[in-house]
């Protein structure tokens, strides 16, 4: 049995960018990009769950499996968790570590989720991790005024002295499968940061992403992307 399953799921509706998953990133689709990432995953089981036929059509070639997303969970308020678990139920029993990739963040840090991976498989005291760049910034929030969360407006401490912040990136998400199967939460028992290159720190959530992330790849991209 495969120790690990990368779940890649891909709907096909999209707000903000029509056919978001199949915009096109220095020749590959956003899909394509992501199953060429996950196969660089070794002993690894890939799932695509999608409910678009155009993305089959796309991936047909590929060496992964394709699972039909119901329309429960290709909705606007369907969460990860329930295609996982849908995803699980049509696996069958597994009992390794489960990748969540995501197809709108183009560049992947390969290496830092092979650490992630290999960190859950040889430890007890991590459960679950999301890809995460470290920041070291003054973060401030907005409730009825701007007010600063981790610094006091009156004692600016220089960088060397302030704590780091992990900032999720939401490139990908990875958990136990009992641990996940048990909380229903890919944030399950307990959760740290894997922390990933700087440059894989790109979402695409509107055009002016996707335009940004296109020209940034004329600098970035390398293999397994181009693979």
């Amino acid at each position: 049995m495969k120790k690990n399953l990368t779940i890649i799921p891909v709907r096909s509706g999209s707000k903000t960018i029509p056919r978001k998953n199949l915009q096109i990133i220095n020749g590959k689709s956003l899909i394509e990009r992501a199953v060429l990432s996950a196969l660089k995953i070794e002993n690894n089981l890939v799932v695509v769950s999608t409910d678009d036929l155009e993305i089959r059509e796309i991936i047909k070639d590929y060496p992964v499996r394709i699972s039909t997303r119901s329309k429960v969970n290709a909705s606007d308020l369907a969460s990860s968790e329930s295609v996982v678990i849908e995803v699980l139920n049509e696996v069958g029993v597994f009992d390794g570590v489960i990748v969540l990739l995501q197809a709108t963040s183009p560049f992947v840090d390969i290496d830092g989720l092979k650490t992630a991976i290999n960190t859950l498989h040889n430890t007890d005291k991590v459960d679950s991790m999301f890809s995460a760049v470290l920041k070291n910034e003054f973060i401030w929030e907005f409730e009825n005024q701007w007010e600063p969360k981790n610094h006091s407006k009156n004692l600016r401490l220089p960088r060397q002295l302030r704590p780091p912040t992990a900032v999720e990136t939401g490139s990908f998400y990875i958990f136990k499968a009992k641990k996940f199967l048990n909380e229903k939460s890919r944030f399950c028992g307990t959760t740290s940061p894997a922390l990933t290159k700087s440059w894989s720190n790109f979402d695409i959530d509107n055009q002016e992403d996707l335009d940004f992330c296109r020209e940034l790849s004329k600098v970035l991209d390398f293999p397994p992307y181009l693979a």
